[in-house]
């Protein structure tokens, strides 16, 4: 996935595994080698439609595990989105379209900053 791709694919995904719609599924995972397939699912488990701000995405959406490790964890584990930031409750308050503006442009910089591709 480029960065590019990522922006526009993974931006809502990640958002509703930070706002606890969503979660990681490893279903290759082992203790010889992590998964090499990782989906975004909504905690049921089945496939629902997350559309925060008027554009929708259809989950389970599936990332490279490889991909997932290098670009996407380090988004998630940015202190930016820990929901009790004080930034982050404002802005999902007032501006949620803003709030999956910058994700997607975090991962877009995630991306590009592993080595997937020239920013968008």
């Amino acid at each position: 996935m480029t960065p590019k791709e990522a922006k526009q694919a993974l931006a809502l995904p990640v958002y509703a595994v930070l706002a606890g719609q969503a979660q990681p599924v490893f279903p290759t995972s082992n203790l010889a080698s992590p998964s090499s397939l990782v989906g975004i699912f909504a905690h049921s488990g089945t496939s629902c439609r997350v559309s925060p701000n008027g554009k929708t995405v259809t989950l389970p959406v599936w990332v490279n595990g490889r991909q997932w490790h290098r670009a996407v964890l380090p988004v998630l584990q940015d202190p930016r989105w820990v929901n009790t930031n004080s930034v982050w409750i404002a802005t999902v308050t007032y501006d949620l379209t803003l709030l999956v503006s910058m994700i997607g442009d975090a991962l877009a910089q995630s991306f590009h900053d592993a080595g997937y591709g020239p920013l968008p």
